[in-house]
């Protein structure tokens, strides 16, 4: 009876260390699934895609000419890092993807990580000329300044960039009708195209992380774009079906399946008086963007302004004494690192990323 007893003791024994093995297992086997990783999504018009100059001549083949605007600028703002490591891509902990559009000729330019099939897309190292050319840049330089330290090499955070020059959200005043961000709702089902081609380009990133071994998550769809609706009444309306177009749309990448975990960032258009975009007129654009990012319970707005209480004082270019800048319709080199750092400080300030 005793050796019953032992025997039948010792077996319970050994049966409950097996289900301790197999739950220390089964627990291991998920801790060993895909990392998460943090996407930022990039959308809007020359500004986002970028058109600032990251030195006087620069372009692929003669870096070695240029009158490094970007140094100037990381020196004047004591930033932590190094220009040297956008200029060479040395960025490994921030990976980027981006299809960018010069509207401004015939056929129209695209500069984009995978040439051959920019719709596809492809991840590099963030590095300088990730916008409409390669002489330029646009907000991801200081957002990675702020996003670096949130990051490493074996889980870096993903920018996926899709913007386009001139673009509106409807039939308004854009370069290209063509190109423009149209919804089914205010289209009567009917997108416009550059909507729609953002869509699968973001798909077809999401997919590309999948095959780095993470598992993608949207933390939050960054905009900046206005300037071709600064006499469309309706951009409140617009804007607020696009937000929600695209955060039913990525739902099931965002937080928890839910679209709106998904944060939306957007920032004032230029309001300095050096070119009228009727940005300052009372209820005008400026304003409808405020009521937006009051409205939305994870919507944040960039105070850029010139004009209200603690704006950033986000200067264009236009003439040889703001430098770097390419035009008066673009941010100089300084203020287009302050913007993208603004955008990454709301991330962390409300920990979109962590």
């Amino acid at each position: 009876m005793k050796k019953t007893l032992l025997v039948t003791s010792l077996l319970l024994t050994l049966g409950l260390a097996s289900c301790g093995k197999t739950e220390a297992k089964s627990q291991k086997s998920v801790e060993e699934g895909p990392k998460k990783a943090q996407v930022i999504v990039m959308s809007g018009q020359s500004n986002m895609e970028g058109s600032t100059l990251w030195g006087e001549k620069a372009n692929a083949n003669h870096k070695e000419d240029d009158d490094n605007w970007l140094e100037k600028s990381f020196e004047e703002l004591e930033t932590e890092y190094p220009a040297s490591d956008y200029i060479n891509g040395n960025v490994p902990e921030i990976q980027m993807s981006f299809r960018c559009f010069f509207p401004y000729e015939d056929p129209i330019k695209v500069n984009a990580s995978n040439m051959e099939d920019p719709l596809a897309g492809e991840f590099k190292n963030l590095s300088v000329g990730m916008a409409n050319q390669t002489r330029f840049i646009g907000p991801e330089i200081g957002l990675a300044n702020i996003l670096r330290e949130k990051a490493s090499e074996d889980a870096p955070i993903f920018f996926i960039k899709s913007a386009y020059g001139g673009s509106s959200l409807g039939d308004q005043n854009g370069i290209n009708k063509e190109y423009i961000w149209r919804t089914k709702e205010d289209g009567n089902g009917t997108e416009g195209k550059l909507w729609t081609e953002t869509k699968q380009f973001v798909h077809n990133n999401l997919e590309l992380i999948e095959e780095l071994g993470f598992e993608p998550e949207i933390k939050a769809w960054l905009w900046h774009q206005g300037e071709s609706d600064g006499n469309n009444n309706n951009y409140k309306n617009q804007m607020t079906h696009l937000i929600s177009e695209f955060r039913e749309e990525f739902a099931p990448n965002a937080v928890d399946e839910d679209g709106k975990n998904i944060a939306f960032v957007d920032c004032t258009i230029y309001d300095g008086g050096r070119i009228d975009y009727n940005a300052e007129r009372e209820g005008g654009l400026n304003d409808m963007k405020k009521a937006i990012a009051k409205e939305g319970d994870n919507n944040y707005i960039i105070n850029g302004s010139f004009i209200d209480e603690g704006g950033l004082k986000l200067q264009i270019g236009g003439d040889e004494s703001l430098d770097g800048g390419f035009n008066r319709y673009h941010y100089i080199t300084k203020d287009c690192i302050r913007l993208g750092e603004a955008y990454g400080n709301i991330l962390v300030d409300n920990n979109i990323i962590e």
